[in-house]
């Protein structure tokens, strides 16, 4: 891979595309995390977090419990009427309740998207009744937005277009969708929030190869009363590995074959026809899910999909998507069963150490300045969104990646700099280094290498290897 970059031609601000974020109830970290976290990549402009219906509210009983013990089941699964995915859900590690996981990811965000969930089926069986759902909808939203008034998205239901979540038609989801419609609009109008919430979803897990269900649910609600502005925000998800298979799947080969970057522009350009074709206003789009392998506990996992979404991100930083924003899956997770995705690792003293996920969000989050004109050449998919280049005063910062199972070379080419020496520092991130889950690395970015290079004639030049699914960060300083 050989990399040029026109230190003199600027082509915007660089934008940091890694303000969304993503938390989890499937395994919530410890009340401490949120502030960690931002200290290591940012504040979040959007944290996605969650309530579970069935955690807060027995129907069996109509209790609720305001305060839950997050992924302590109620009732064994064998006695639920629908199991969704609790097969898999771990109990915060650290014991960690309801209000401290709320509340202490609002501490840490500009603004919170709340994902409401569970009890889809029970509604679409009979077991329980549309206006029962409705009415705790209503009194988990408003009991939420009191804990965290900077609560503006709500998202009702999450992936129903799989079994493990709800397993729903459109028709289904059309039902509750305008059950929590009403919901949220009653409580705008009994509050009258300075933040006022907003109402949108359902988070589909699948909009590449299972299209025709959100088709089936706009076309749904584009004939209720609601019809002419349904959704304040709409909300994908894509982990590349599956969209591919499902795809291959369903026949649809030439898309199973785009790169991962026009399978992300493919979504956005599918949602804006059915928009235009149903003549409803442009709305943000969320893909609050973003990864590139499958969800699994193989640690070499980890440096893959780390990998990839440096691609993934660098598009949207370079604005190619427009109206749509990122938010990686996720800032902390179980790792025995997603250490593909998982960015922060809970250690057993309490601190916490950052795996390749969350090593490659900060190199991103830590680039600002002038993005810079950059060529890349090599073989592969998505080559012009592997580096992200930037000059901030006299520094130059590169991150560059290498998202293909080979190891490759890299090439750095920097032209129209003054002549003379500059200091050249590296921060590699490889199955070794800077690796705390497969290699060494304390969890924290580490420097790896330094070395002096001679500008002539305008051009430095500085060449090294990219492991397999490696990815680097190069600092460029003159001497003085």
């Amino acid at each position: 891979m050989k990399i040029r970059i026109n230190t003199t031609a600027v082509t915007g601000s660089y934008l940091d595309p890694t303000g969304w974020q993503n938390s989890t109830l499937r395994y919530a970290p410890p009340e401490d995390f949120p502030a960690f976290c931002a200290s290591r990549i940012g504040r979040a402009k959007i944290m996605r977090v969650w309530i579970t219906l069935d955690e807060y509210w027995d129907y069996r009983t109509d209790e609720t419990y305001p305060d839950y013990d997050i992924g302590v089941a109620r009732y064994p699964v064998e006695e639920l009427h629908y199991p969704y995915d609790w097969k898999s859900i771990v109990p915060a590690p650290s014991g960690t309740r309801f209000k401290a996981y709320l509340t202490s990811h609002a501490a840490e965000a500009d603004e919170l998207l709340l994902n409401v969930r569970r009890l889809e089926r029970e509604v679409s069986d009979g077991i329980i009744t549309y206006a029962q759902y409705e009415a705790v909808f209503e009194r988990a939203v408003e009991y939420c937005k009191e804990l965290a008034p900077n609560i503006r998205y709500i998202e009702c239901c999450n992936e129903v277009d799989i079994k493990s979540f709800g397993n729903l038609s459109a028709e289904e989801y059309v039902k509750i969708y305008l059950c929590a419609y009403r919901a949220v609009k009653r409580l705008n109008a009994k509050h009258n929030y300075p933040l006022p919430l907003e109402i949108g979803g359902y988070a589909a897990a699948h909009p590449l190869h299972q299209w025709e269900l959100m088709q089936g649910v706009m076309r749904g609600l584009k004939e209720t009363e609601i019809g002419d502005d349904p959704m304040d925000f709409y909300s994908y998800h894509i982990y590349m590995a599956g969209a591919t298979i499902g795809l291959i799947n369903i026949g649809k080969i030439k898309e199973a074959e785009l790169s991962d970057v026009d399978k992300i522009k493919l979504i956005m350009h599918q949602h804006n026809e059915l928009m235009a074709e149903l003549n409803l206003p442009a709305k943000p789009v969320f893909l609050n899910e973003l990864g590139r392998t499958h969800t699994t506990g193989i640690d070499g996992d980890a440096l893959c999909n780390a990998a990839g979404l440096i691609t993934h991100l660098n598009a949207f930083s370079m604005g190619e998507i427009p109206g749509m924003y990122p938010f990686p899956w996720c800032t902390f997770h179980n790792p025995e069963l997603q250490i593909s995705f998982t960015q922060f690792l809970l250690r057993e003293d309490g601190t916490y150490a950052a795996a390749p996920n969350g090593i490659a969000i900060q190199m991103l989050h830590e680039l600002s300045g002038d993005r810079l004109e950059t060529a890349v050449t090599g073989r592969g998919e998505d080559l012009r969104y592997r580096v992200a280049a930037v000059r901030n005063g006299d520094a130059i910062d590169i991150v560059c990646t290498n998202p293909t199972s080979e190891s490759i070379p890299c090439e750095l080419e920097l032209a129209d700099l003054p002549d003379g020496s500059y200091r050249v520092e590296s921060w590699h991130c490889t199955p070794r280094l800077n690796n705390c889950v497969t290699g060494s690395g304390s969890g924290t970015l580490e420097k790896t290498a330094e070395a002096e290079r001679i500008a002539k004639d305008g051009l430095l030049c500085h060449c090294g290897a990219l492991a397999t699914h490696a990815f680097v960060r190069y600092r460029i300083t003159p001497q003085k």
